[in-house]
């Protein structure tokens, strides 16, 4: 099953090099810093647009967050210029920033 993952990911690059090379990225579009972009899986992941990544920074927040949220997306600029009207779906996950950790943090406060 992995294997089997892992073909549709790497078919999925192959086939959508980048979704941003004829577009402005996300992190540029909304000035993400170095510290987040280097965590951020928009930057590792290009071949999708954000909005269809689980954990990526802007779908957390500190309410306990899981990063499968996409109602931010809905309001986000990115989205509204390069998302042409389509319902959100999240095609990646499992790939996204760590949110377990984050809980844990969270629960031994």
């Amino acid at each position: 099953m992995a294997e089997m993952m892992e073909k549709i990911e790497y078919n999925e690059r192959i086939s959508h090099a980048s979704f941003w090379d004829d577009k402005q990225p996300c992190w540029e579009k909304c000035h993400c810093p170095e510290i987040i972009k280097s965590e951020c899986p928009a930057t590792l992941y290009q071949f999708l647009p954000c909005w269809e990544i689980e954990g990526t920074y802007c779908k957390l927040d500190d309410h306990g967050a899981t990063g499968k949220d996409t109602s931010i997306c809905e309001v986000c600029r990115v989205y509204k210029k390069y998302g042409n009207g389509t319902p959100i779906k999240l095609k990646l996950m499992g790939k996204g920033i760590n949110t377990g950790i984050k809980n844990l943090e969270k629960i031994t406060r």
